[in-house]
């Protein structure tokens, strides 16, 4: 369960990206909800929360809660991920915090604790700008941008690509909408004029906005 919920739809934080929203998750064997929230902070920074809670057939229940912060620019400040199943006291937390050498991971597994320096990837930037589009900056058709982002599932930087494609229309809540379009890397993402998500399909499950 934790491998499905880590590996691919924790990546919804960068695709949606305004206000708070609840949404219902799908994800193979698994079903649930996640509530996320982006906020612009006073200094320009950004913050997302992104809990989630998933049951398997078996009735096994996970919970995972992710919060990240950058800067004005999209530069990672600190990453933070605590994964726990009901009924195991052994709860994983990862902080990662960014300097000028690169990312500072610290594991809590059971009670054991691991560090490691990850460096940033040379001639590579580690801006993540698309964390502000619709939410503060506004996108052209067809506006790309390419960056390294710091994978909590691997502990390690992988370039992904962005694009916003244009309005497209899409099924939700029974009815038909307009919405912007977002492709990143293998995410597919339907927002509203706020960027808040309509629906988000990746590799691993869908997660769909509650109609309120």
């Amino acid at each position: 369960m934790k491998a499905v919920v880590i590996g691919g739809l924790v990546l919804v934080s960068a695709v949606a990206q305004a206000g708070e929203v609840v949404l219902d998750v799908v994800a193979g064997g698994l079903k649930g909800s996640a509530t996320l929230d982006n906020k612009i902070l006073p200094n320009g920074s950004k913050y997302v929360r992104l809990g989630m809670l998933l049951e398997d057939a078996s009735k096994k229940t996970v919970s995972v809660l992710q919060e990240s912060t950058y800067d004005a620019f999209g530069k990672p400040v600190r990453l933070l991920q605590r994964t726990s199943m009901k009924g195991n006291t052994a709860t994983q937390s990862i902080v990662v915090t960014f300097d000028e050498s690169g990312a500072n991971v610290k594991v809590d597994q059971g009670g054991k604790t691991v560090t490691n320096l990850v460096p940033y990837p040379s001639g590579k930037s580690v801006n993540a700008a698309t964390e502000f589009w619709f939410i503060r900056d506004q996108i052209a058709n067809g506006g790309t941008k390419t960056y390294s982002r710091f994978d909590l599932a691997t502990q390690s930087w992988k370039e992904i690509s962005c694009k916003y494609v244009g309005m497209r229309d899409t099924k939700w809540n029974g009815k038909t909408v307009s919405a912007n379009y977002v492709l990143m890397g293998d995410a597919k993402a339907y927002l509203d004029a706020s960027g808040d998500p309509y629906l988000i399909e990746t590799p691993n499950g869908t997660m769909t906005r509650r109609a309120k």
